[in-house]
């Protein structure tokens, strides 16, 4: 009997999952939308919060919707045909994170070499840029990324380190562009005092980090990049399909 009431229950809420999955399909909650509140969905659907609640865990899961704490459930962006992932050699923040990015700011500290940026670059230099990008929507930090940028990466001597913006630009296209390979290790991390000075917006205190150290044709380390998104905000996706396939 207890077996049967599992399977009812499975039943029940893999209906509402459906129900739901249908209402956006058809339109009646189009791409950003909120979805009603729980109870009103609840009662509309003749379920029990529970079981409201495990199908839309269920959606969130699958990336058809989000929840924003406080706010309510909204329909994420679906993902175009022809878009990419991490397999792409292109900033893996705006690959990555939900969040829609408006503005970017950026901080370029010169520091000294260190041993650790040593075991970084695999050699000396007389000077390492540390640089803090942020990236913003109305005002609001969603997402983090610090880097190291070897300064003896002639790249840089196309453009004044003085200008920002064209600094900023630099790291965030024409960097991969000259970049023969690249390494990103990903993992989750807990929220660190650093990381929290940095004021960006995050409810869970955990974070995709991605970790991507960039190569270029002559086989040196140009720049190790470590982005943060807070975790309710990362998707990570990358593409594949058979060599050859038809």
């Amino acid at each position: 009997m207890e077996n049967n009431r599992s399977k009812e229950k499975a039943a029940r809420y893999a209906r509402v999952y459906n129900k739901i999955l249908e209402m956006i399909q058809a339109g009646m909650y189009p791409e950003g939308s909120k979805l009603q509140s729980e109870p009103v969905l609840a009662e509309k659907m003749n379920v029990s919060r529970s079981t409201l609640r495990q199908a839309l865990a269920l959606l969130q899961e699958d990336g058809i919707i989000e929840a924003r704490r406080g706010v309510g459930n909204f329909v994420r962006k679906t993902v175009d045909a022809n878009a990419t992932g991490l397999e792409k050699m292109e900033n893996p923040m705006l690959k990555s994170c939900t969040e829609e990015i408006s503005e970017k700011r950026i901080e370029v500290v010169p520091g000294i070499s260190t041993q650790y940026t040593e075991s970084i670059f695999k050699r000396k230099m007389p000077v390492v840029l540390a640089v803090h990008r942020f990236y913003c929507r109305d005002d609001v930090i969603h997402g983090y990324c610090f880097s190291h940028i070897a300064s003896d990466c002639e790249y840089l001597n196309q453009f004044d380190l003085n200008d920002e913006q064209a600094f900023l630009e630099f790291l965030e296209t024409r960097i991969y562009q000259y970049a023969h390979s690249r390494k990103c290790e990903i993992r989750v991390v807990g929220s660190t005092e650093n990381l929290t000075d940095k004021k960006i917006q995050n409810e869970q205190g955990l974070y995709q980090m991605i970790r991507e150290s960039i190569v270029d044709d002559g086989g040196r380390v140009i720049a190790l990049n470590k982005f943060y998104i807070p975790i309710e905000k990362a998707l990570i996706k990358v593409y594949s399909n058979h060599q050859g396939a038809h």
